[in-house]
């Protein structure tokens, strides 16, 4: 199944929305489709009409939903990262579901979105994969292909080759008790507000330890510091 939004005149980057869901994938579009420099969004609601169509196109980016406890989603992003090595895919799930985020990532995820998430942090997750404020993405040297093994995508060893956005030989880094706590809450979908409020910290003091753990990882955004701190092993 695979519906159209697009705005009039059609212009900006084609996003699109994959999830079983149809509440799910309707509700992400319409915050998608809102964004200025998003001019089309196509939702896919099946792994088979998702995969078709890669056969033929591929989006600017593409955005999967995850369940926790079901591994469709998951698996539908495997096959189209293993079909498509370069192609930018963000996972959209539970804030509190780190296993469905570090296993999106270890299989070459730029990141993740939250359900909940605003279509202003939605325009920030597109940004954490390249996107420009034209809509297009630069061209990027593509990957080899992962080799997999196992009768499914999620099935057996990790694969051989991962294509990541942080270097192989990234330094390692040391990030305070409180930046470690910091992190955390952001991987469980914590605002400021409330990882302050459980360390009995002021939001002020979160964002200063925030902009510090930023600059350790060479993040620009939560998602981006969540998905290198799972990564380089950081956080488990």
């Amino acid at each position: 199944m695979i519906d159209d939004r697009m705005r009039a005149p059609v212009h900006g980057a084609t996003v699109w929305v994959y999830d079983e869901r149809r509440r799910v994938r309707d509700d992400v579009a319409s915050r998608l489709v809102a964004l200025p420099f998003v001019g089309r969004v196509e939702v896919v609601g099946d792994a088979q009409s998702l995969m078709a169509r890669l056969a033929t196109r591929t989006p600017d980016v593409l955005v999967v939903g995850t369940q926790r406890a079901v591994d469709t989603g998951l698996s539908a992003a495997t096959q189209a990262l293993r079909s498509h090595p370069g192609l930018p895919v963000l996972v959209l799930g539970a804030p509190d579901d780190a296993e469905s985020v570090r296993a999106a990532v270890a299989f070459g995820a730029r990141g993740y979105l939250r359900w909940d998430a605003s279509a202003i942090e939605m325009g920030l997750g597109l940004s954490r994969v390249g996107l420009r404020a034209d809509g297009r993405i630069p061209q990027q040297a593509t990957a080899p292909a992962p080799a997999w093994s196992g009768a499914a995508p999620l099935v057996g060893s990790a694969p051989t080759t991962v294509r990541s956005t942080v270097r192989d030989a990234a330094p390692a880094v040391a990030l305070s008790m409180r930046e470690m706590q910091v992190l955390t809450g952001m991987s469980q979908g914590k605002s400021n507000a409330q990882i302050g409020r459980e360390l009995y910290l002021s939001e002020d003091t979160i964002k200063t330890h925030a902009r510090r753990l930023f600059r350790k990882l060479g993040a620009k955004d939560r998602a981006e510091a969540v998905a290198t701190g799972f990564r380089r092993g950081i956080m488990t």
